[in-house]
C-alpha cells in the first residue's frame, strides 16, 4: 500500500470479514481491530488499548490511527443502533465496504463456524433486510459479492483488487 487508510468491513453474517481482515493482517501488515471481540474485552492489550479510546474519545482513536504509518481495517458487523457511528466514521475519513452474497451460502457458512446460534444469524439478516435503506444510505455502492452457493467465498485476493483497484 502507497498510504494509510481506514477500512471499515461490515456485512451479512458469514460472509468473510473476519477471514479477509485476517489475511489483510497477516499477509498486508493491516492492523485488524475485530469490533466485535474487542466490545467483548478479547483481544490483546493494544487492540483492547484502542478500543477504550472509541469508547471514551472517538476523535482521539480516529487521530491514533490517523497518525500511524499502518493501515487499519475495522471489522465489524455493528448492530443498527450504531448507523450513527458508522456514518460519523465515514466523516473521518473511514471508507465502508459492505461483504454480501447469497443468503443460504452465508447461513451454512455461519452454521459451519459454530461460534454464535443460529436464532442469533437470523435476528441479525432481519434486522438488516428490515433497515436495508438506512444500511444502503450509507454503504453506497462499496457492496462486494463474496459468498456463494457451496457456500464457496472470494478470495482474499479478490476482494482486495475490488476494494483498492490493484492485485496485491
Amino acid at each position: 500500500m502507497n498510504s494509510t487508510v481506514i477500512v471499515h468491513v461490515c456485512g451479512i453474517p458469514g460472509s468473510g470479514k473476519t477471514s479477509y481482515s485476517e489475511w489483510l493482517e497477516r499477509e498486508k501488515g493491516f492492523l485488524h481491530l475485530d469490533f466485535d471481540q474487542l466490545l467483548h474485552g478479547f483481544g490483546t492489550q493494544h487492540k483492547l488499548s484502542l478500543i477504550a479510546l472509541f469508547r471514551g474519545n472517538p476523535e482521539a482513536f480516529i487521530s491514533r490511527l490517523s497518525q500511524k504509518s499502518q493501515s487499519t481495517m475495522i471489522d465489524w458487523g455493528f448492530p443498527l443502533s450504531m448507523l450513527s457511528q458508522v456514518r460519523w466514521l465515514q466523516q473521518k475519513g473511514t471508507v465502508t465496504w459492505w461483504f454480501d452474497g447469497d443468503r443460504e451460502a452465508a447461513r451454512q457458512a455461519f452454521i459451519k463456524r459454530g461460534t454464535v446460534s443460529l436464532k442469533d444469524f437470523l435476528v441479525q439478516m432481519d434486522s438488516i433486510e428490515k433497515n436495508w435503506q438506512a444500511i444502503k444510505e450509507i454503504i453506497g455502492t462499496h457492496i462486494i459479492k463474496t459468498v456463494t452457493p457451496g457456500p464457496t467465498h472470494a478470495t482474499p485476493e479478490c476482494i482486495f483488487e475490488e476494494m483498492f483497484g490493484r492485485k496485491p
